[in-house]
């Protein structure tokens, strides 16, 4: 078993796809992305570590929609324990998330969700190498028309799909990522 007071502290970076969730209508209009993140783990509390990273990706459609997405995390991370060389983790927690809607460019921060998987071993005795998988919910609190269109005042450059406020109704985004990770254990 793996002993606590031995723990040490890990920063790390991952990159690889980055998915709209299956299933849901954000795969209908968006595209599978490369993204990539970072993160920091402490040994705290007692057995758990915590989690505070972020990660990006842009993600583009066949049409003239994109999106692009920076969340910040704080998460609770449990090591299974499992006497093997691979350590597996199971995280849960929440955030923020900035977000880029395009055509209309608003950009606001959101409430999020966050769970993750990781499987990895030390190579070693400073480096963590393995997988993640990491889901993102974005919830969307407030959707109003961009305030450039809130004027009744229209020119010919002024895409009229965005004057519509029907176009503009609360989805909750979901994503997943799945990449490979390099940790320093400090």
């Amino acid at each position: 078993m793996e002993d606590y007071n031995k723990r040490r502290y890990e920063l790390g970076g991952w990159v690889g796809a980055a998915n709209p969730f299956p299933g849901t209508k954000t795969v209908e209009l968006l595209d599978t992305t490369l993204g990539g993140g970072i993160y920091a783990r402490l040994p705290f509390p007692y057995i758990f570590y915590t989690e505070i990273g972020s990660s990006y990706a842009v993600f583009l459609s066949k049409s003239e929609r994109g999106l692009t997405s920076i969340p910040v995390y704080a998460a609770l991370a449990y090591r299974i324990p499992v006497e093997l060389p691979i350590q597996f983790f199971v995280k849960g927690g929440g955030g923020q998330a900035y977000v880029v809607a395009r055509p209309s460019d608003t950009a606001r921060w959101n409430p999020m969700l966050y769970g993750g998987l990781e499987a990895s071993f030390i190579a070693g005795k400073r480096i963590r190498i393995g997988v993640r998988l990491d889901y993102n919910q974005i919830r969307e609190t407030s959707l109003d028309i961009p305030d450039t269109y809130r004027l009744p005042l229209s020119s010919p450059y002024d895409d009229p799909r965005l004057l519509n406020p029907s176009n503009y109704r609360l989805e909750n985004a979901s994503f997943f990522y799945f990449g490979l990770t390099v940790g320093v254990l400090i």
